[in-house]
This record gives C-alpha cells, structure tokens and sequence, in this order.
C-alpha cells in the first residue's frame, strides 16, 4: 500500500472526490457511487476515473476489488480528512505565515468579520486546549 507525500497538496477537482470517499459510509465507493455524490452538472465518468487514478498514484487513495463485483474497481481513502486538513493547515502555515500560527490568526481575524460572540467562543476552545 503506497502511502502519500507530505509534501502533496490535492487540486479542487481532486479535493471534491476526496470529500465525497470521506462521507461515504463504507468510507469506499466505485466511480459510479462517486458521481451520484456530484451535484449537477455531474463530472464524466472518465473524468472521475482519471481523477480517481491520479489519487492513487499520488498516494491518497487505494483501489480493490470486491469479491463477486467483477472488474468493477472500490476506492478508499488512505488518509483522513482531518489528517489531511492538518496537513494543509501546516502547510499553509509555514509556506504563508513563516510557521507562525499567531500570524496566520492575526491575518484571519483581520480579514474574516467575526463577532463579538464567536471571538469569545474560539477564546473558550483555546483555553480548555490542554497545555503542551
């Protein structure tokens, strides 16, 4: 099992099928139960198996078979959705903001419009983080 590059960051294409394995139930699904995922104008069923085959060759996904479905190809996600986001958030952070994660909070409170209320609801969750 091929496991992904740290250093690989998904397209939006590639981040949509990503959502959509992560929701799944099964947490895997053929092309098919892929695009029923889509909204509309759904993607091609080639343009999904493309996508699908990039994920696997960069190490985010892995594709098997299911005993008694044939030739018909199953994806699962090698990496969690919140492994991957602290991944990007990492990334980002030390790409954008020199590692600093104050920087990065200060350009988000600069730019988002945050209410009174939400400030002191993220000051709450910073505080009952346990101290490393």
């Amino acid at each position: 099992m091929r496991r992904h590059k740290e250093h690989i960051t998904l397209t939006k294409s590639e981040m949509e099928i990503m959502s959509i394995l992560w929701s799944m139930d099964e947490g895997m699904g053929s092309v098919r139960d892929i695009l029923e995922h889509y909204g509309n104008p759904k993607p091609a069923y080639t343009t999904v198996s493309t996508f699908l085959r990039i994920l696997t060759q960069k190490g985010f996904v892995e594709s098997v078979k299911r005993e008694g479905e044939g030739k018909t190809f199953n994806y699962r996600p090698l990496i969690s959705q919140d492994d991957y986001r602290r991944r990007a958030f990492d990334e980002m952070k030390n790409s954008m903001f020199n590692g600093s994660a104050k920087s990065l909070v200060s350009f988000f409170m600069q730019q988002e419009e945050i209410s009174p209320a939400e400030v002191e609801e993220l000051l709450q969750m910073i505080k009952q983080q346990p101290q490393l």
